[in-house]
């Protein structure tokens, strides 16, 4: 697994941008995106960078978004990964083996995003189709849905990079530990088995005994922060098991309120609410796989 190691951000200047947003939208830019990753780099943390389509972009036009962006974020030389969301590809083979072979060209590992639940069935055929040519795959899985378990064991059997979330947020105690066991599920159900696992959890007590149960089965394991999430417990968490730790930052449109809990007001600051009250517990950390 990669150490999360120092670097030095890339000068802002002479930077190639991708497509610019349409005026009077109310959009996230891309500049915006490698400013947030150029700090997270400063404190060794990595980030995880997807787009957001607006609600009339083409299937061609989100996979030009994606093409044009890989050169800057290459230049930042820190941690970066690209999380790809399929759906808004149209589930076309074409598009997506032009972005996987673009991002594989310029050594940016991808992440495939599980974004239309309805559509577990063609995101799976696509990842069979794709890794015919592309083995290096990741896939994001909720830890939440019954389906991802029978998903999981295919995504094994592939060697794929797994990304597992935890997406309910209940409010009763039944809800929460009915959540927590839904992902000690998932995580019995990766351990010894799968390639890699990156925890989107902000629960501090299940990324503890995740990553307990995964290091004992000898599995590669991450943390990946969500901006608009309480962090605290669990910087705390990656900073005392030396855990690596990313975090993911967005552009196009803004993150809506979601079973997440409420974003933050201004999109621009997104990405900072997750560590500005908790940048002193992450160096600690770095250096550590």
């Amino acid at each position: 697994m990669n150490t999360m190691m120092p670097v030095l951000a890339a000068p802002a200047a002479g930077r190639a941008r991708p497509p610019v947003e349409v005026p009077g939208r109310s959009a996230i830019h891309f500049d915006e995106v490698l400013l947030a990753a150029e700090r997270l780099a400063r404190w060794r943390i990595g980030a995880t960078v997807t787009y957001r389509p607006l609600c009339d972009e083409s299937p061609r036009r989100v996979a030009q978004r994606l093409l044009s962006s890989l050169a800057p974020l290459v230049r930042l030389r820190s941690n970066v990964q690209l999380l790809v969301h399929v759906a808004a590809l149209g589930y076309d083979r074409a598009l997506l083996r032009d972005v996987l072979q673009a991002a594989h060209e310029a050594s940016v590992s991808v992440m495939l995003d599980m974004t239309v639940p309805e559509r577990s069935d063609a995101l799976m055929d696509c990842v069979t189709d794709l890794l015919v040519d592309h083995t290096d795959l990741g896939l994001t899985l909720s830890c939440d849905r019954e389906r991802s378990l029978i998903d999981v064991d295919t995504a094994c059997a592939q060697n794929l990079r797994l990304r597992l979330v935890h997406e309910r947020r209940a409010e009763t105690g039944a809800g929460r530990r009915a959540s927590a066991t839904a992902f000690a599920r998932m995580i019995d159900r990766v351990a010894g088995r799968a390639r890699h696992v990156t925890l989107v959890c902000h629960d501090p007590q299940i990324v503890a005994d995740s990553l307990e149960r995964l290091r004992a089965a000898g599995t590669p394991v991450a943390l990946e922060l969500l901006p608009e999430l309480p962090h605290q417990g669990v910087l705390w968490v990656a900073r005392t098991h030396h855990l690596p730790i990313r975090s993911c930052v967005s552009y196009g449109r803004p993150q809506a309120a979601s079973h997440f809990g409420p974003t933050a007001h201004t999109p621009r600051v997104l990405w900072w609410s997750t560590l500005s009250n908790s940048l002193g517990t992450l160096l600690p950390a770095a250096g550590h796989a």
